[in-house]
């Protein structure tokens, strides 16, 4: 019998090339990049972001709330899953001073067939409910102004400690870039306009391969954080929150702790998340140099003959699976095992 990548038999010439390309896989070339990257990912969520000297809100003495008083939360119905029944009475509480409006999916479309009808083609097209939620938000702040905050999030303090005297708020991830969970912004601000305008463009592109990078790129935390980058306008009003400050957590942690200096606490979220996003968020993004030192354990064992069905010449066997030999593969994957699970551990931190 060949091997499992051999040359003949059933596995065929694609399956020969591959085992090739395995012989000459060179283990350090494929781990050192993975580790530097996942340095820099550990890197961004516990230094990146977070300014010297502290969040400061206010710019500007007296602090004049330039942002309405406005709360818009949004879900499909007005029937609200029990473990997020509590937030809207949360937002009145702790701001019994604000408008409260509900947005549900009847209503998004309305304002948009109402106001933005040259948008309505787009919006209904979208093949995600997400996206409609995601696209909506954005015409709502445009269209009234406001804070919008996820149902996910619920108050402990008055939000105006991190909208300051901003005329736009956008709160980075823990992980890198921005989200779309919790914004706030002027009625009409130009930012929320542009983002309105350039939706249809982005509505469908040659990237958006699979539904999570679909939905993120498209109308999502990716696509908003892509445009503000973008944007050539006026960015000195704009207020961009650090992920401490507004209490976000790291998806890729199991256990989370809300910071003293948020007003904010978070529940689970993330309802619109299939096994697309769990690969891409917890595998790819949160575990790439586990995911990798596994996936290259493998690839080692096939190279030096440790898992394989080929028939060995005896003195090449004994060689290669000499006591030496397998002392220094023990030892080697031992340790990049080790340096996997530390990663993983510091990653899994509160």
């Amino acid at each position: 019998m060949r091997g499992v990548f051999g040359s003949k038999g059933f596995s065929g010439p694609l399956t020969s090339r591959l085992g090739l390309l395995i012989r000459r896989c060179d283990i350090a070339v494929i781990l050192v990049p993975v580790a530097l990257m996942q340095l820099i990912f550990l890197y961004l969520e516990f230094y990146g972001g977070v300014p010297p000297g502290g969040f400061k809100a206010c710019r500007h003495t007296p602090c004049v709330q330039k942002i309405p008083k406005i709360i818009h939360q949004t879900y499909k119905t007005q029937d609200v899953p029990p473990n997020w029944a509590k937030t809207p009475g949360a937002w009145k509480e702790k701001h019994p001073d604000w408008e409260y409006m509900f947005w549900t999916d009847e209503k998004n479309r309305k304002l948009i067939e109402e106001h933005y009808n040259w948008f309505l083609g787009t919006y209904d097209g979208y093949p995600y409910g997400i996206q409609r939620s995601d696209a909506a938000r954005y015409f709502i702040l445009n269209h009234y102004g406001g804070v919008y905050a996820d149902l996910d999030i619920q108050p402990l303090r008055s939000v105006t400690e991190i909208i300051g005297d901003a005329e736009l708020v956008l709160p980075q991830t823990p992980n890198f870039g921005l989200t779309n969970a919790f914004m706030a912004s002027t009625k009409g601000n130009p930012f929320m306009k542009y983002v309105t305008e350039i939706l249809p463009n982005h509505a469908n592109r040659w990237y958006q391969v699979v539904r999570h990078w679909h939905i993120m790129t498209s109308a999502g935390p990716t696509f908003l954080w892509a445009q503000y980058e973008g944007w050539t306008g006026d960015k000195s009003n704009t207020l961009i929150v650090p992920a401490g400050y507004w209490g976000k957590c790291s998806i890729c942690k199991a256990h989370c702790r809300d910071l003293s200096t948020s007003p904010l606490h978070h529940l689970t979220g993330n309802s619109w998340f299939a096994i697309d996003s769990f690969i891409f968020n917890y595998v790819i993004m949160c575990n790439p140099l586990p995911l990798a030192v596994c996936i290259l354990f493998l690839v080692d064992l096939y190279r030096s003959g440790r898992l394989t069905f080929q028939k060995m010449n005896k003195h090449v066997a004994e060689k290669a699976f000499s006591k030496s030999n397998n002392t220094t593969f023990a030892a080697k994957w031992a340790l990049f095992f080790v340096l996997a699970g530390v990663v993983y551990y510091l990653k899994q931190m509160p």
